[in-house]
């Protein structure tokens, strides 16, 4: 909820005035013509208004200018957004040990699970499940980047490690800043160690080949190995995992290629990315 439509006005003046002077006044009593806030109105409204003050306010000061100065009155909408008492910052923070917990032993829960669990927390704290049954979805997607991340490090550091048996420190740090801007989930001081720990390895032991089964790696598997997007999007509803390709309306077939996309980058992507950084010595001849 938005308290404070007058303040909102009187603010939206104050800062029309910096750049239009005395014509403050008037843009604002025009848009309230044809939009008129008060404390019923949503956040939705006030959107609305904005929108109008911005394309009003275009023909005077250009398009981008007229948004800057707009971005500044969304920003005040945020600040006069009713903020949540301390019991439900408690209830949401419980809230959200408990999907932690729920996580930890159904690292990736079927839609059914989903949506019980849901109800079930909201019949327990309150709110509103389609929230929590949002919020669970966005942890589990989180986990499953984090296992590729994790998975996709692996097989960076073997590949760095096979072309430079005995890395030197340069030779260390482009491959950090190469992973770093690769947008994977890591700890600077954790991955020297791992790449020190898999280089000592290798030294007494040779290579190591790690299998590592877990539901999650299974669907990285499948991501990986299934190239068409229907044969993939039937996978995943007989697995009842389609939550993680449908988006907001629920649809899944103009996601899907997103999900894919966005869980598993591809080898070219990884080759460009190397190039752009000047660091072509680190792209493995296959």
């Amino acid at each position: 909820m938005i308290v404070g439509a007058h303040e909102f006005e009187q603010f939206c003046i104050q800062t029309l005035v910096i750049n239009f002077g005395h014509l403050a006044g008037g843009i604002v009593t025009k848009i309230k013509t044809k939009k008129k806030l008060d404390d019923k109105s949503n956040a939705n409204d006030f959107k609305e208004f904005i929108d109008l003050v911005e394309i009003n306010i275009s023909l005077l000061a250009g398009k981008n200018k007229a948004n800057e100065i707009c971005n500044i009155l969304r920003n005040k909408v945020l600040d006069l957004e009713e903020k949540p008492n301390k019991t439900e910052l408690v209830i949401n923070s419980d809230i959200t040990k408990e999907i932690d917990m729920f996580l930890e032993k159904n690292t990736l829960p079927t839609e059914r699970d989903v949506s019980d669990y849901s109800k079930y927390l909201t019949l327990k704290y309150g709110g509103t499940a389609k929230n929590v049954e949002k919020e669970i979805i966005e942890k589990v997607k989180n986990q499953i980047k984090k296992t590729i991340s994790r998975n996709k490090i692996k097989d960076e550091i073997n590949e760095f490690l096979t072309r430079f048996q005995q890395p030197t420190k340069n030779d260390i740090d482009d491959f950090i800043n190469y992973i770093r801007l690769s947008k994977l989930f890591f700890q600077e001081d954790e991955l020297r160690d791992e790449i020190e720990k898999e280089r000592l390895y290798r030294k007494f032991h040779g290579h190591q080949d790690t299998i590592v089964t877990s539901e999650i790696n299974e669907l990285v598997s499948l991501l990986k190995n299934t190239n068409n997007k229907d044969a993939l999007s039937k996978k995943l509803r007989k697995q009842e995992l389609s939550y993680l390709i449908k988006d907001e309306s629920g649809v899944s077939d103009k996601s899907v290629t997103e999900f894919v996309k966005l869980m598993t980058p591809t080898e070219e992507d990884t080759k460009d990315t190397l190039e752009e950084l000047g660091l072509k010595h680190l792209i493995s001849n296959k």
